[in-house]
This record gives structure tokens, C-alpha cells and sequence, in this order.
């Protein structure tokens, strides 16, 4: 792929950045997922830019600077932020299903996350002990250790995996410098209980046919994670060359990967 850009390729990529809004506080929702039922969202992230180790074609919060480094970045909520914005969450409402750690880009990228899981873990266990914790991450950050045992201590660690070899991540996922395929697939592999996540896409760039996808499919069956999680896109995305993959087309998929693999693949 030609990496250079044109003041016109610069304009037309500015031009798709309008999709949806950021998550303006620490609590959001609750939403009616797909995956988890009720889900109040915890954002750890900066509420007035997307903060994210990746810039993915599809993501629905549109483009983001991949030449910032995110420890570059401040105004992320405090420890009692949090934990004072999820205890008025749970005292004021019916308890969710979930709360999940997702919101305004990689909720892993908070300086204090391990600390803030073992807290928040701690406060569910005392007001709503039903209600499971789970993350939505790009998988970014979990070759390092510290990372790694504080999401094993989610119910549901849910963990990005878009493509089974270096070229296709780059051309997907777009990291920041520093981010490589390996160090994810080696962290990954690390973990002894893992959710993975994939978002199959068409279009010029796309997972969900030929070596891409036979290489998604081989990285699966390396990996053997708990189960899988295929879905495509149903909201605004920051390219507007990304084609949507069709319901049907994911159940065959997820009947064909969980044959190929022998692990658990559900479409949503």
C-alpha cells in the first residue's frame, strides 16, 4: 500500500471523521447489546478525543491521530472518579447484566487500570455480586503482564482480533508505532482464559474471504480461545469504503470457522 497522502486524500479522510459522539462522562448507557444484554459502559478515557492504540477503518467514533503517542495524553477520571461514578450507577438504577470497560478508544491505556479493576471488582462484589464485569479491548497492550492479570480478573475479557497475519492488521486495525501483530498474538497466547472478538468486513480491505481470512482462521485455531464473537458493522465508520457483511453470511462463517477450528463461534 501506497502510505503517502495528498492535501485531497487528507480532506476526504477529514471528511468521514463525523459519526458518533464520544461518551461524554465516566457512565454510560445502559445499552442493550448484542453480546452482553443491559450494559452500563465505563469509559476511562478522555471525554473530549478518542484515545486509542489503533485507527481502525470501521470504528465507529470516526479517525483518530495515530502519530500521538496515547502516554502522551491526559485527562483521564481519577481512581475515585471511577469508583464513585459506578457506585451512584448501580444505587440508582435496576443492576445491568454487565459493566464493561469500553468507552472513547482502549480502556487498557488508563495509567492506573489494573488498580481501578481490582477496586471496581471489589465495589460490584459488595452492591450487585450478579452483575458480571467484562472489557472490550483491541488486545493492544496485553503482552504486558501487569495488563494481563488485571483483565483475568474480569468474568468476560473480551479481546480484539481482526486478522491472522501482520499485513492485514495494518491495513484494518491501522496501530500506532510501537503496536505489532506479534506482540499481540504472544500476549494473547499468554492468557489462560480469553474471549476473542472479531469484526468481519468487506470491501477493498477486507477479512471475510481468501488469505486473510484462512489466516484469521489458522490464528484462531493457535490461539483455541474460550469461544468467538464474529460481528460486522451497524454503525457510522470512519471509512466509508468499509461494506458491511451480512447477517447470513456471518452464521455461515462462524458454522465454517468453528468447524475449521473446533472452537465455539457465534455470530452476532
Amino acid at each position: 500500500m501506497n502510505s503517502s497522502k495528498t492535501p485531497s486524500d487528507h480532506q476526504s479522510r477529514e471528511g468521514r471523521m463525523s459519526v458518533l459522539k464520544l461518551q461524554g462522562d465516566v457512565i454510560y448507557g445502559p445499552i442493550h447489546s448484542r453480546r452482553l444484554g443491559r450494559s452500563l459502559g465505563i469509559n476511562l478515557l478522555p471525554t473530549i478525543h478518542k484515545l486509542c492504540t489503533f485507527d481502525c477503518i470501521y470504528c465507529q467514533y470516526g479517525s483518530s491521530d495515530a502519530g500521538s503517542m496515547p502516554e502522551e495524553h491526559t485527562g483521564f477520571p481519577s481512581l475515585e472518579t471511577v469508583l464513585q461514578s459506578v457506585e451512584k450507577a448501580l444505587s440508582q438504577q435496576p443492576p445491568p447484566n454487565y459493566l464493561t470497560f469500553s468507552g472513547n478508544g482502549e480502556p487498557t491505556l488508563h495509567p492506573r487500570f489494573p488498580e481501578i479493576v481490582v477496586e471496581v471488582r471489589r465495589l460490584r462484589d459488595r452492591m450487585c455480586p450478579d452483575v458480571r464485569l467484562a472489557i472490550l479491548s483491541n488486545s493492544s497492550r496485553i503482552h504486558r503482564s501487569e495488563i494481563r492479570e488485571a483483565v483475568q480478573q474480569l468474568d468476560d475479557p473480551i479481546m480484539k482480533l481482526d486478522a491472522g497475519d501482520p499485513a492485514t492488521f495494518a491495513q484494518i486495525n491501522r496501530p500506532v508505532p510501537g503496536v505489532t501483530f506479534e506482540k499481540i498474538i504472544a500476549g494473547l497466547a499468554a492468557m489462560p482464559r480469553v474471549i476473542i472478538q472479531s469484526m468481519i468486513v468487506d470491501g477493498p480491505l477486507q477479512n471475510a474471504e481468501g488469505e486473510a481470512h484462512e489466516a484469521w482462521l489458522s490464528t484462531l485455531a493457535q490461539l483455541s480461545p474460550e469461544k468467538v464473537q464474529v460481528y460486522s458493522t451497524e454503525r457510522p465508520v470512519a471509512q466509508t469504503e468499509v461494506e458491511r457483511v451480512s447477517k447470513a453470511t456471518l452464521e455461515e462463517l462462524a458454522r465454517n470457522a468453528e468447524k475449521r477450528t473446533g472452537v465455539p463461534v457465534r455470530a452476532y
